[in-house]
């Protein structure tokens, strides 16, 4: 196959003439993937399908969370960083989770006698509560409460 000049692809740049200020540049081959329209539809269906298999998947792992793990990674996350959370008034957590903070050497909760001392030297049995929507018994405090306390109680340590 001749092309223009009457010179194959091969010789085409030795038929251009010579410019002594104008450099000629050719583009290096590249691989090139032709597809058919039905390949390509096949190809994003395919890309679809796995990718709604690992939304799904994320999201069953989110559900199999219990709420209580939720609140927990949450508190724990803002006494970390105050800022992670944008209006810690609106966010609560009961003594299970408290005590779940910080585990014993055996990776048990604290007793419920560490956090009755707890709440005793650090004042938080004085702060306002509320009874828990899942536990009706339980009394939660905020998030803000519960990290003045936190940081009463270990900041004397």
């Amino acid at each position: 196959m001749t092309s223009f000049f009457g010179c194959d692809a091969m010789n085409l740049r030795q038929a251009l003439p010579q410019i002594p200020s104008m450099k000629v540049r050719f583009m290096d081959a590249m691989p090139a993937l032709v597809l058919t329209s039905l390949q390509l539809r096949d190809m994003l269906t395919e890309a679809a399908k796995q990718g709604a298999v690992l939304a799904v998947q994320e999201l069953r792992s989110e559900l199999r969370q219990s709420p209580e793990d939720a609140t927990l990674l949450r508190l724990r996350s803002y006494l970390a960083d105050p800022a992670s959370l944008s209006n810690p008034h609106e966010h609560w957590a009961d003594s299970g989770v408290i005590r779940q903070l910080q585990t014993t050497a055996s990776g048990k909760p604290k007793s419920t006698a560490w956090f009755m001392k707890f709440q005793r030297q650090t004042g938080l049995n004085a702060c306002i509560t509320r009874q828990s929507p899942a536990y009706g018994r339980r009394r939660e405090w905020t998030f803000v409460d519960i990290r003045l306390a936190w940081d009463t109680y270990y900041g004397r340590r």
